[in-house]
């Protein structure tokens, strides 16, 4: 469990450094990442398909492909809820919530941050 955690990290730090800085050394590293994470999805659904979207949206709003960002943020939310992963859907929200804040979509941006902050502190993530 520990070294596929660190796969799906390691794919979403990846993602976040490729829109920081464009290299494609960091799109190469996350696209490795997927499809790690893509084959534990198949073998596991319950434990992996929601990560699987959320890499998969973080892809998408790193390619401009708006759209399709927004549908799997939507579904990494919905499914780490129903799969009684808190933690990934207060991050699935974070992340949802900087990808409206891009989008100039304040009102949703504050709302999926809200929602981030709400389920980190039910998660008892305090620093």
């Amino acid at each position: 469990v520990v070294g596929s955690e660190i796969i799906f990290l390691c794919g979403l730090t990846s993602l976040a450094q490729a829109r920081k800085t464009k290299e494609a050394i960091w799109k190469n590293r996350a696209h490795e990442s997927l499809k790690k994470v893509k084959q534990l999805a198949k073998d596991s659904p319950s434990n992996y398909q929601h990560k699987l979207l959320l890499l998969e949206a973080e892809c998408a709003f790193i390619s401009g492909r708006i759209k399709k960002a927004t549908e799997k943020y939507e579904l990494a939310v919905t499914l780490s809820k129903k799969n009684d992963f808190i933690q990934d859907q207060a991050l699935s929200y974070e992340l949802a919530g900087k990808f409206y804040t891009e989008q100039r979509n304040e009102k949703k941006a504050s709302l999926y941050y809200g929602k981030a902050h709400d389920l980190y502190l039910e998660w008892e993530a305090t620093g």
